[in-house]
């Protein structure tokens, strides 16, 4: 039931933190890890005319020229569903930013999340 919830929250949502074409939807949200450089990156991948089994690849797309590997969730075809994905990465330069990019079946990509990274740039590079 909570992932039916999520899918219809997702179908009546409006404005920039939707992303979608055909019947695919993206939100994202990204917020830094507690103690530690990092940001935790979660986007939920909703699939409204999910009636056929299907598998979505998708990745996030980071501000300082990285991409995470592709991943892929499968959507068992029994009606419109929501899936969460995570990410963590420790974002190099200002102004940090994060999406998500379907890439099969459909290329989509979600508006850019601004992070607010904790760590000082000094601190970053000590890290590496």
């Amino acid at each position: 039931m909570r992932v039916f919830a999520g899918a219809l929250l997702a179908l009546f949502a409006t404005g920039p933190d939707l992303a979608g074409a055909g019947s695919l939807a993206v939100t994202l949200d990204a917020h830094p890890a507690p103690k530690s450089c990092a940001v935790v990156s979660t986007a939920t991948i909703v699939a409204y005319d999910a009636t056929t089994a299907r598998e979505v690849a998708y990745r996030f797309v980071r501000s300082d020229g990285t991409s995470s590997p592709t991943g892929r969730i499968a959507f068992s075809g029994e009606g419109a569903v929501a899936q969460s994905v995570r990410d963590t990465w420790t974002p190099r330069g200002t102004p940090a930013w994060v999406s998500l990019e379907i890439v099969a079946p459909q290329r989509i990509r979600s508006r850019r999340v601004a992070v607010a990274s904790r760590c000082a740039r000094r601190m970053i590079a000590a890290t590496h």
